[in-house]
């Protein structure tokens, strides 16, 4: 069975005049990278065995038709799986991982995959993949297709690589379909390609057809089913290859990303409507009912299995969705599977960003700490996968510190990892406190823990793998984060504002002032005389803590989404605003607090954690977002002005207040 993937080209530029208050700054935000590199959910399926393999990010899951997981494992450092196909005559998974070639998997045995082998072409993309016989045909982007011999599987090697013309000279491979003599090669670019590869050594050039914004290819009998990004699908008759012609095109609203024909049907995925049914028995006018669409949720891949009543859906919101097709105008879901590519926390260190998820249902074996490294340049980010360690609880937030990594682990307390080895993360040492903890923040040796309706508790972690608790101290409000600074904590204390904690004698701590705040406190950062709080619905507080004892509540912005968690840097707050993705705000006047439309980023998912203040040798600043289940978002903030980008706050955690150089 083909997979799909679906690789849209999305960068989001943005370029205003900045505000008065900053009008010395040229500046835009912008997509920069993502992980899971989305739309990045590939599906094959083992029909004889009834076994779906799903492809998300770095990870490739092995689930039951009833979208139960039988295991799942880490196929590519790349972190962006491009495509999957299975071969069911020998139990192979062939994974196209992207800048990390081609990976072999025997899948005999599900439950304890085995990478057979690897094959990486020098320098070139590996987007998909389709096997024929013993031949293995790539779409490698830029730089077309390759035909790979796979008669022995241990020695896989290339018999040809060919360019594809297009318009200016640039073309890009994004999916390819091999059928007897001939490759159907769809271009994001140009339309479809058609080479005869009868002789796989010196493929022949036979056609191409323009067809702008092609992504997906399935055949059925003689014809040819692509996906449109912008015009919905074109069908083709392909029964003489090389006078291959179109048919028709049907056109809809919305981003096309994935096709798949069963019978009298196609049905197409998009971005956001959803999957859309079309009566394809006459291939001149295809036939779409309005009331023939599922639209609970947005769509980047589709499999299914011919003769069934259902189909599979992929997206890169919610995982894995079956969904009952027997009446079109009532598509239903039957069930659903969540992938474990979310981010809810993220910290940095050096070149690396560590990241947690709590989402994967009852499976606190597949959720805990993921760590990837982080290389930048000419604007864009990629994430590199390194390690991944479970935590036995529910992950709620991250601090990194040296070669040390402790995660706030909900009702499980805090779990002391040591990660000097970045490939093998483990749990060293662990307190579990009275509370659910949610939120953690490291200054010296000690750890200082939001936990819950149960207030803060203070945890001397001089030795790794022996926590003490120092003490206790019940705060009003349920603590969701701390936020230390000097000899003061500060906690975001959800409906009850703001708690100032004087923590000059670790075993004694004590309330020194309290203030309540207009929505619910969720996050919460600390620098100078000023404490920002992430104020939930209500977008953030500022507030004066030169008196620690009577906190003045000096300024407010209402934000669009939920403001979930802060991040400051020099006089700029940034914060992880729910729907509305990254908001980023001008404090130079704690009074009169500016939103600045040019460095704020409406991301995919919801957005719980920032990560500010991220710079490179090239002087490129990125800001990154922990999206939930649209996993890390990195943000690239182009500037051109003097701002002084120093900043000399200490400690870390709780979505990074600091500035961090890759050196």
């Amino acid at each position: 069975m083909k997979i799909k993937f679906i690789f849209l080209i999305w960068v989001s530029l943005l370029i205003f005049k900045t505000p008065a208050s900053s009008a010395e700054t040229e500046s835009t935000a912008s997509f920069a990278g993502q992980w899971p590199y989305h739309p990045s959910k590939a599906i094959a399926i083992d029909s004889l065995r009834n076994i779906i393999f799903l492809g998300d990010g770095d990870t490739v899951d092995i689930i039951d038709m009833d979208l139960n997981l039988i295991t799942n494992f880490i196929a590519t450092e790349s972190s962006q799986i491009g495509g999957l196909y299975y071969s069911a005559t020998d139990n192979l998974l062939y994974i196209a991982c992207r800048s990390d070639g081609l990976k072999i998997y025997d899948i005999t045995d599900p439950e304890s995959p085995s990478l057979v082998n690897s094959y990486t072409p020098d320098s070139l993309e590996t987007v998909n993949v389709f096997i024929d016989g013993s031949k293995a045909y790539l779409s490698s982007g830029i730089d077309g297709m390759i035909i790979l011999d796979i008669t022995d599987i241990q020695n896989p090697s290339m018999l040809s690589q060919s360019w594809l013309p297009g318009g200016f000279g640039i073309s890009y491979a994004i999916d390819i379909f091999a059928s007897g003599n001939y490759a159907f090669i769809a271009d994001l670019y140009n339309g479809l390609h058609i080479v005869d590869v009868s002789n796989p050594n010196e493929p022949d050039y036979k056609k191409g057809i323009a067809l702008p914004g092609a992504t997906d290819i399935d055949i059925s009998d003689t014809y040819l089913y692509i996906t449109l990004q912008s015009s919905g699908m074109a069908i083709l008759d392909i029964a003489a290859p090389e006078d291959t012609f179109v048919t028709s095109v049907f056109a809809a609203e919305g981003v096309a990303t994935s096709v798949r024909v069963e019978g009298a049907f196609a049905f197409i995925s998009y971005n956001s409507v959803g999957i859309r049914a079309l009566n394809i028995t006459n291939k001149t006018e295809p036939f779409h009912d309005s009331t023939w669409i599922y639209d609970a949720t947005g769509g980047t891949s589709l499999g299914l299995i011919q003769g069934e009543s259902f189909l599979f859906c992929a997206n890169d919101q919610f995982g894995l969705q079956k969904i009952d097709i027997t009446d079109k105008s009532n598509m239903q879901p039957l069930a659903s599977y969540d992938t474990p590519a979310d981010a809810i926390a993220i910290d940095i260190s050096g070149s690396y960003i560590y990241s947690i998820d709590n989402n994967i249902d009852d499976l606190p074996e597949k959720e805990g700490l993921r760590i990837h490294q982080i290389s930048t340049s000419n604007g864009s980010a990629s994430f590199s996968y390194k390690g991944f360690c479970a935590t036995p609880g529910t992950a709620n937030d991250i601090a990194v510190l040296g070669a040390f990594s402790y995660v706030a682990d909900g009702l499980q307390g805090l779990q002391i990892l040591s990660t000097s080895d970045k490939t093998n993360p483990e749990i060293i040492g662990n307190f579990n406190t009275s509370g659910n903890s949610c939120g953690v923040f490291i200054a010296g040796n000690y750890a200082y823990v939001a936990d819950g309706d149960q207030g803060i508790a203070i945890i001397d972690v001089t030795d790794k793998t022996a926590p003490i608790l120092k003490a206790t101290l019940d705060t009003d409000g349920i603590a969701q984060k701390i936020f230390v600074s000097g000899d003061y904590a500060y906690v975001a204390s959800d409906d009850q504002g703001l708690n100032i904690i004087n923590i000059v004698d670790k075993a004694a701590p004590f309330v020194t002032g309290i203030i309540d705040t207009p929505g619910t406190a969720s996050g919460i950062c600390a620098k100078d005389n000023y404490a920002y709080v992430a104020d939930g619905e209500k977008g953030i507080s500022i507030i004066d803590i030169a008196d620690k004892t009577t906190p003045i509540l000096t300024g407010t912005l209402d934000t669009d989404g939920f403001a979930a968690n802060i991040s400051v840097s020099t006089n700029y707050v940034y914060v992880a605003d729910g729907i509305n993705g990254l908001c980023t705000i001008d404090a130079s006047n704690p009074s009169q607090p500016i939103s600045i439309n040019e460095w704020s980023y409406n991301s995919l998912g919801i957005s719980t954690d920032v990560f500010s203040g991220f710079s490179n040798d090239e002087e490129e600043l990125y800001t990154f977002l922990a999206d939930g289940s649209a996993g890390i978002i990195a943000v690239n903030l182009s500037i051109d002005n003097d701002v002084d980008s120093d900043d000399s706050s200490e400690g870390s955690s709780n979505g990074g207040c600091f500035i961090h150089t890759i050196k």
